[in-house]
């Protein structure tokens, strides 16, 4: 069961994206807040973090663990306060994306964003770029992923905004390097990260 006191509810992932194809599921991504007569009731009482769930796919985090993974620049949180429209936006979800630069500090972003892509490309390397049987879906996937985050970073850390969707010319950039060979995606990978300003 989904939480209640949900203030904040958006479609994210590769629809959000613009990268979905006729296999792309909606990956619903909220911020939910517990009731304060919960939380300062007898006996002591510990909210959930997070509630997530599969088929459907959709994922809430109470507004204090939101805020504290949003301050850390997580890219999976931070994204949800840039999105181009809400299926659900209260007055306080409203404040949150009014005030989502707040949430943004140059070092917070830079180790977010390219710590994140670091582990997982090592992740691809251990791999050798198979995902089970071989090379398939998993991967291209994967890749368009972080290099997508890449892309993403470089654009908060210069100009302080993020913009989710991605163009039609980044698309097919971005499905063009799903098709690259392990060695020249990890390459491709560590180029970009040098881009991203100090």
């Amino acid at each position: 069961m989904k939480p209640q006191n949900i203030i904040l509810e958006g479609i994210c992932g590769s629809q959000a994206y613009g990268l979905a194809n006729e296999d792309s599921d909606a990956d619903i991504k909220g911020i939910y807040v517990t009731p304060t007569s919960e939380v300062l009731g007898l006996p002591q009482f510990n909210p959930c973090n997070t509630m997530d769930h599969t088929d459907p796919d959709w994922v809430y985090h109470e507004i204090g663990w939101y805020i504290s993974l949003a301050l850390k620049a997580n890219p999976t949180v931070t994204e949800l306060l840039w999105l181009e429209g809400y299926r659900v936006l209260t007055k306080q979800g409203h404040m949150l994306v009014d005030n989502r630069h707040l949430f943004l500090s140059t070092p917070a972003v830079k180790n977010a964003y390219t710590g994140y892509c670091y582990s997982q490309a090592h992740k691809l390397i251990a791999r050798g770029g198979s995902y089970g049987n071989g090379r398939n879906k998993r991967y291209e996937k994967h890749t368009r992923h972080l290099l997508r985050l890449l892309y993403q970073g470089r654009e908060l850390l210069e100009t302080g905004k993020l913009t989710v969707r991605v163009t039609p010319e980044m698309r097919e950039e971005l499905f063009a390097a799903g098709k690259l060979p392990l060695d020249k995606i990890i390459d491709r990978f560590s180029e970009e990260m040098t881009r991203l300003p100090e």
